[in-house]
């Protein structure tokens, strides 16, 4: 029998590729199941050159993404459930797709304070579009790139999710230098791994 976070893997694998990283899968011979996004790194720093070139990764191959706008992934028009509390089961592969991106962030990166991760995340839901502040945003907007094109998000579900987030960060912050919130998502990689 499989565990919940088990469960949560195997759904990740689900995809429904939007047309323009279903052609660079195709024509890159990626793995369509297990696409994620790479952190571009230049001299042990995040490449911060071009945020629209988004690195996909099956974890063999590598191929270079264009996305002009995060609005262009947006498909449907469906309204998302209530997540005020935990996220419903079959959103909770959207958040474990973000938040295991978050933590290769943090591996490469630093780990962030609970202030930044609620900026970024706000920042993303309020303005998916607007003009990257830090090296944290920048990640997080090509990982929603990498969301959006692995799966149908309609606009609504994006704000949604990305509002989601953005309490939980706000959750976890006691003071403006607390790392609650990368270190409890460390601790859930953790779990995933031994299972």
């Amino acid at each position: 029998m499989k565990t919940p976070l088990q469960e949560i893997e195997e759904s990740m694998k689900v995809v429904d590729l939007h047309p323009t990283l279903e052609q660079v899968a195709s024509a890159e011979g990626l793995d369509r199941k297990k696409l994620s996004v790479a952190l571009k790194m230049h001299d042990d720093e995040p490449d911060l050159s071009a945020r629209e070139e988004v690195m996909i990764h099956d974890g063999t191959k590598d191929a270079l993404w264009g996305v002009p706008s995060l609005r262009a992934l947006f498909r449907g028009e469906k309204h998302p459930p209530e997540m005020e509390d935990e996220p419903p089961p079959a959103y909770m592969p959207l958040f474990m797709f973000i938040e295991t991106h978050v933590v290769t962030f943090c591996n490469g990166c630093g780990d962030k304070t609970d202030g930044e991760f609620e900026e970024a995340f706000s920042n993303l839901r309020r303005r998916p579009d607007g003009r990257s502040l830090s090296a944290l945003h920048f990640f997080l907007w090509q990982v929603a790139a990498g969301l959006l094109g692995k799966r149908p998000v309609s606009a609504a579900e994006f704000e949604a999710i990305f509002g989601r987030l953005t309490r939980s960060a706000r959750t976890f912050r006691i003071g403006p230098v607390s790392r609650n919130y990368i270190s409890v998502l460390r601790q859930l990689r953790e779990e995933m791994d031994r299972d």
